[in-house]
Parts: C-alpha cells; structure tokens; sequence
C-alpha cells in the first residue's frame, strides 16, 4: 500500500496539472518562451504543450509518450490519457467511447486514485505527474523556480543555476548536470563565449550587454538614443538591444581611460 502523504501528493500534483493547463494558451501567445529545443515553433514548448501527439485514440489503444530528445516537454494530454488508459487494461474495465480530454482524463484518474495506489502501476504514475507538474511550471514560469542563466556551462552545456550566498560578493553560478562553480569573473567569460559563439545574433537584456562588455550602462544607453544599437521593449517591461550592434559598436570604440582622482 502507498502511504497516504504520497497519495496526497500524487494527487496534488493531479489538480495542478489541470489548473496550470489552462495558461498554456496565454503563455504561447504572449509570454516570453520558454525556448529549449523548439526554437522554431511559434509559441515554444506551450504549443508543444497544447498539441497532443494524435487528436484521437482509438478505443482502448494504450499510447506510449515518447518524445524526441530525453528533454522535450510532453503534452499533458498524452501523459494523462496515457495513465487512464493503463488503467483501463489493469482493472479489463471497458474502455471509454468518449473522445479524450484533459479534463476528463484528470477527473479519471482522481476518481481512482486510491485504487491505482494499491498496485505497483502507482510508482510510473506518481513519477510522471510530478515530471509534468515541474515541465508545466517551467514552460509558464510558475512555482519556487532557480534562478536559471541562459549562459550554458563550458564543460557540458547545461545552463547556469545562480546560487545567493550569505554575502554578495561569494554570489556565484553552479552547473545542475556536472556541478561545475562559476565566481563573477569565470561566469562574464561564459557569458562573453556565449554571446560571442555561432547563433549570437539575437536581441539580450540591456544589462547582459552591459556585463559582457563592461561599458557603462549609460553608454549603452546612449548607443542605443543615437541610433547605433537596435532596440526593442519587452510586454513585461525592460528593454533589449541586438547584440551584434553592441558587439561592433564596443569593438569599434576607445575605452576611456580612468583617472585616479
């Protein structure tokens, strides 16, 4: 039998699925994308999200959710149907006639909940609804999330997870996959690698610019109301600028010298 607290949250983790569904179609038009893999598909992984690997199954067919690349994001209608259907099989309970959906797929399985939990399919079930709640949080920005880079680390690739010390100035940067640590300075050379590299063209923050470069900010600034660097402002606030104007501009550009006071 599976105790109670983990009933408690494989359930939770159920009803969140539901509730974070409904700001997928939100995210994919107005949001800031959550950009890993589908960098080509409008509206990123939310659209990946909202669009299941078949309109339809037929009736009690078992899909298996398979994706690509071990770290592509799943509809969670495939997870969930996926699951009803499992479940359909275990208990030779006739299969649904109804088309699937989310809703009805969700209510399924809280309804039978505590009966999957007396059966060893609970611990694949549990494992990816906590799976799909964590991809739903990424994708809409939602929950207790680290403070992720877009800088990838040197040795594996694997973005940057910002680590707040006690003190600022032992502030620094780890890797999630190989745990590799970045003071300030190692983490400006990832950043200016990174921004340096292949596909580099792309609008960044104004003050990535400003770290990679170590200009004064108001110089940016300045490149940017004398029409130098190309600019844009975010929905959310904030503004951008297109790196390669920053990039040539600062290339191109004395550094003034300091004077000692």
């Amino acid at each position: 039998m599976t105790c109670p607290s983990c009933q408690a949250l494989a359930r939770l983790n159920l009803a969140m699925i539901g509730e974070l569904s409904t700001h997928l179609p939100i995210q994919a038009v107005r949001g800031r994308q959550a950009f890993h893999t589908h960098e080509d598909i409008p509206g990123g992984d939310a659209t990946v999200m909202m669009t299941p690997a078949s309109p339809s199954w037929a009736i009690g067919s078992i899909v298996a959710v398979t994706t690509e690349l071990p770290n592509d994001v799943r509809p969670p209608l495939d997870v969930l149907t996926y699951w009803t259907r499992r479940w359909e099989t275990w208990t030779s309970a006739p299969p649904s006639t109804k088309p699937p959906t989310l809703n009805r797929a969700g209510l399924y399985l809280a309804r039978n909940l505590h009966l999957m939990a007396a059966t060893r399919l609970f611990v694949g079930l549990a494992h990816d609804l906590s799976t799909m709640t964590r991809e739903l949080e990424n994708v809409l920005h939602a929950g207790d999330r680290p403070d992720v880079s877009r800088v990838p680390c040197w040795d594996c690739g694997t973005r940057l997870q910002k680590v707040w010390a006690a003190q600022l100035q032992h502030d620094h940067w780890r890797c999630p996959t190989c745990g590799e640590l970045y003071d300030q300075g190692r983490y400006q050379r990832a950043q200016h690698d990174q921004l340096a590299s292949r596909g580099a063209d792309r609008f960044v923050p104004l003050m990535d610019a400003v770290a990679v470069t170590g200009r004064p900010e108001q110089t940016i600034r300045s490149w940017v109301s004398s029409g130098l660097v190309e600019t844009r402002r975010l929905p959310a606030g904030g503004r951008e600028v297109w790196w390669p104007d920053v990039r040539d501009r600062h290339r191109i550009t004395p550094l003034r010298a300091r004077g000692r006071g």
